[in-house]
């Protein structure tokens, strides 16, 4: 007689407590695609963030520098608001 299909093989007991085990304690048997796209991720940000002069140019232009903005023009409003509502120069230093 042939053999038309493929014959299981039944695991241990010590195999079949372990993995009941990993269900009843949430562990999945299954890889979690989101959690292995982030552990890859994070094993690749060494690489990405590098502290080298690109690295510091990039984090100039695109941080420091809209805030640095960003605070001078609110800055000059501001005064220009104390100003009109009476408030003395130094008022918020």
């Amino acid at each position: 007689m042939l053999a038309t299909g493929v014959r299981r093989v039944c695991a241990g007991k010590a195999t079949r407590s372990l993995v009941l085990n990993q269900r009843r304690h949430g562990g999945s048997l299954h890889k979690n695609k989101h959690i292995e796209n982030y552990n890859n991720w994070r094993g690749d940000s060494e690489k990405r963030f590098k502290f080298d002069k690109d690295f510091f140019v990039q984090l100039t232009l695109s941080g420091l520098i809209p805030f640095t903005l960003y605070y001078a023009i609110s800055q000059g409003e501001r005064r220009a608001r104390d100003q009109r509502f009476g408030l003395p120069e130094n008022f918020r230093e």
